[in-house]
């Protein structure tokens, strides 16, 4: 998977609605685009970021196989040649502004012709390679904005998975992983006797797997493992999903700086409760929660 970093104005946010990626061969004095060659790259199942004047409204996954046309664009409506990729947007519950971004973001981007700059907004679509590295920062940001399932960021990966050349089978355990199910979510109930890890209910109705480390920041491997999966009842199952509480590596529980141990108590969590870990990988894969969600 690839990462971009699409960059657009304001007068061609409307390509979002039709989910399109448009990049124009040439900009209004005719010089060819930066972004134009770069798009040709853009592959099914690549990942990517939208920005309007350098604030992230959405992440979107690109979900086939690009080629030009020649299309109106812009406010003036000229009709003009772009490369229109298929792309499947999801808008992000509130954008992460150009100032945070910058602050999240400093030391990993290029100095010339970065992607995000004061006065991007009069900027024509743009397209970039983003680096791994500041990918992972980008979806860690998203995710802390919008935590549960993965929000945004998991609806754009799996979005991502199905346009890949995984086989069906796979795309659908994988997809079913993000959510506690398939056969993710059988093995994570076995590993726990199908009772709920911090309760010990066993009542189907009220046990739901969740990921231990955030879907949209774990490899394949890593969502199917069971290890990195714990059977909850709502109430633990919310506030571990959101970071409000995490464990130790020895299974602890920890309280987020903002739930004092009275209202957890209120709540029904326990803040002397102590998990059993399931296997040697688990303890890492709480360390990955923390290090994602936990604000403690």
């Amino acid at each position: 998977m690839a990462y971009w970093w699409l960059n657009q104005n304001e007068d061609e946010i409307e390509f979002w609605d039709e989910e399109l990626i448009v990049v124009p061969r040439r900009d209004k004095l005719g010089k060819t685009t930066p972004g134009f060659p770069i798009a040709a790259g853009m592959q099914p199942g690549d990942l990517g970021f939208a920005f309007v004047g350098g604030d992230l409204e959405a992440v979107f996954a690109v979900i086939g196989a690009g080629e030009e046309e020649v299309i109106e664009l812009g406010a003036d409506a000229q009709r003009r040649p772009a490369r229109i990729v298929p792309g499947r947007f999801v808008d992000l519950p509130a954008p992460l502004a150009f100032e945070t971004l910058s602050t999240l973001l400093r030391g990993t981007l290029p100095i010339v012709d970065s992607p995000l700059q004061p006065g991007s907004e009069r900027v024509e679509t743009r397209v970039f390679p983003v680096k791994d590295n500041v990918a992972q920062r980008l979806i860690q940001a998203v995710l802390v904005g919008d935590p549960v399932a993965g929000g945004a960021m998991g609806d754009a990966m799996a979005a991502a998975l199905s346009a890949s050349e995984r086989d069906d089978q796979t795309v659908e355990a994988l997809n079913a992983a993000r959510l506690g199910g398939g056969p993710f979510g059988e093995e994570v109930l076995a590993l726990w006797d199908g009772a709920c890890a911090a309760t010990g209910t066993t009542h189907r109705g009220l046990v739901q797997v969740v990921p231990i480390k955030p879907w949209v920041l774990a490899t394949d491997e890593e969502r199917m493992d069971p290890q990195n999966g714990l059977p909850l009842t709502p109430t633990w199952h919310v506030a571990f999903s959101s970071g409000q509480i995490a464990f130790e590596d020895d299974g602890l529980i920890m309280l987020a700086r903002d739930l004092d141990a009275e209202d957890a108590r209120r709540a029904g969590i326990d803040p002397e409760f102590r998990l059993a870990l399931k296997g040697e990988r688990q303890a890492g894969y709480l360390a990955a929660h923390r290090a994602a969600l936990f604000d403690g």
